[in-house]
């Protein structure tokens, strides 16, 4: 077992009472993919359950004027730091008080830390090197999803390997970064950008056993999009690549999950393509009634700029969808197998997502479900489970 393999740190004299943690993990406001990863923690048998979970804010998050956190359960240990408060009110010195004195009162032997970019998270590893604890850096950045400076680099290569002891990220493009960085190899562990894969696969099997498309006023075999209407994620250029498809002959609707900053503006472009009574703007909606969504889709469709990761592809694939993907996202390169489960394309090439689109649109539903299959089957891998064991193999080093 875990506690046989790892002696567990002692308590410093005049230190706080032992609470009976091995693991804790913050993170800012938790989405539905955070409480699945803390899950899997919970239900790894190799920790016992000795695990907190350490929430900074329960109002909004880092998308000022976008709430997307979950309801925690109650039987979840989960302390939330600001439980009223906005991430603009805990991203001070008031979160770095906070994180400290919650860390000192849960007194883990291991924390995982959600990045090196912001006061509190950079308290928690101060806080791990300060008592001699373990600090596991969480990680999805990748090489190309922002400008990067050398002057920055240098700073942030010898930050991370100065505060954290082992990282743990999403795949290979993420691992490659943190290599550049500088960061041992061997010290990496992969798994981070996960979902509740179960969950999705069940619930979006049921919606399609029960109802129809018609049941939720959508249309049949639609493109669909879930996620922030901002500029990163390029729901522009999917407008106008889904206008062109149009024009070029296509049927399928496009419909779009999610709401954002652009959304005013991205009404009026759909209304100026001249097919804006077959683009949906369905607005913002939680976890549980995504399923819906996912149900009747014909083709999930992740047109970024600029991605890290991109975890709702996790959960379009979880739900059996074939995917569309840019190349510009951090989980095109590990979760998509071209002509397979997918098609890849550059969003800066002209007319590069019309032709997937035109693809796509043109494949039956026979062919779109076997394209959905080996999606579902590609994404299993990535579960809250082995995001689990991969942070047991790392405490276990």
């Amino acid at each position: 077992m875990f506690s046989q393999a790892i002696p567990r740190h002692q308590n410093a004299p005049g230190s706080a009472v032992q609470s009976g943690c091995d693991l804790a993990v913050l993170w800012i406001d938790w989405y539905a993919y955070h409480i699945g990863r803390f899950r899997g923690l919970m239900e790894s048998p190799e920790l016992q359950g000795r695990v907190a979970g350490i929430e900074m804010v329960g109002g909004e998050g880092v998308h000022s004027g976008l709430k997307f956190r979950e309801a925690i359960p109650a039987s979840l240990p989960v302390h939330t730091l600001f439980p009223g408060g906005n991430w603009r009110d805990a991203k001070g010195w008031d979160g770095v008080t906070a994180v400290w004195n919650c860390l000192t009162k849960l007194n883990p032997s291991v924390v995982l830390v959600p990045g090196y970019y912001v006061r509190p998270a950079l308290t928690a590893a101060l806080w791990c090197r300060w008592h001699r604890r373990r600090a596991i850096l969480m990680s999805e950045s990748t090489a190309d999803d922002h400008r990067r400076s050398p002057g920055y680099e240098a700073l942030k290569s010898l930050l991370i390997r100065s505060l954290y002891d082992w990282a743990i990220t999403g795949g290979a493009p993420q691992r490659r970064y943190l290599e550049q960085l500088g960061f041992p190899p061997e010290r990496i562990a992969g798994f981070y950008d996960v979902v509740d894969n179960d969950f999705f696969t069940v619930e979006t099997a049921a919606v399609r056993r029960q109802y129809r498309a018609a049941d939720f006023s959508l249309p049949d075999g639609y493109f669909l999009y879930v996620g922030r209407l901002s500029a990163e994620k390029n729901v522009a250029g999917l407008i106008e690549a889904y206008a062109e498809y149009r024009r070029g002959g296509g049927t399928q609707a496009l419909v779009l999950v999610g709401d954002g900053p652009m959304r005013a503006e991205l009404e009026a472009l759909a209304a100026r393509t001249g097919f804006g009574i077959d683009i949906r703007f369905e607005g913002l909606h939680g976890t549980a009634e995504l399923p819906r969504y996912y149900a009747f889709a014909g083709c999930f469709v992740l047109p970024s700029t600029r991605e890290p990761w991109g975890l709702v592809a996790n959960e379009a694939m979880a739900a059996g969808l074939p995917v569309l993907i840019s190349r510009r996202c951090g989980c095109a390169e590990d979760l998509v197998l071209e002509g397979e489960n997918g098609l890849l394309f550059d969003p800066a090439e002209p007319g590069a997502l019309t032709a997937s689109l035109s693809v796509m649109g043109s494949l039956g539903r026979a062919r779109l479900a076997e394209m959905g299959a080996v999606s579902e089957a590609i994404v299993a891998r990535y579960s809250p489970r082995a995001w689990a064991a991969e942070v047991v193999r790392l405490m276990r080093a």
